[in-house]
């Protein structure tokens, strides 16, 4: 972790991400198990779902004081990877965008059939 990402107010998952813990998640649900799931976890962390775009398979939720999306990727017809971007309304992020990632992954993981970290780079 460097001193730029643990002051920065926004942080993201993807494919290759230079820190394991950011990594894509892939489980073993369909589309609509996960999207429902993502709606459910967003109800009990009190997050609002401002918008759900089955288009791009975006999910925007709204917490106080920070943001997330939540991209959902169908890989296959029973594979789906789930990635958050988290951004905070401050100047600095003191670890915290990374933190909430991992809150939120952790919620995930006890909802859906986890599957692997980082399988189709």
């Amino acid at each position: 972790m460097s001193i730029r990402s643990f002051f920065s107010p926004r942080s993201e998952t993807k494919e290759l991400h230079a820190e394991q813990e950011l990594r894509t998640r892939y489980y073993r649900n369909t589309f609509k198990q996960c999207l429902e799931s993502v709606k459910a976890m967003a109800e009990e962390k009190n997050l609002e779902v401002r918008d759900v775009n089955m288009e791009h398979g975006e999910v925007y939720l709204l917490g106080f004081g920070y943001d997330v999306i939540t991209t959902i990727t169908k890989v296959t017809p029973i594979e789906v990877g789930i990635d958050f971007k988290v951004n905070f309304f401050t100047t600095f992020g003191f670890n915290r965008p990374k933190n909430k990632i991992s809150e939120l992954y952790d919620a995930l993981d006890d909802r859906l059939n986890f599957k692997g970290v980082s399988l189709h780079p």
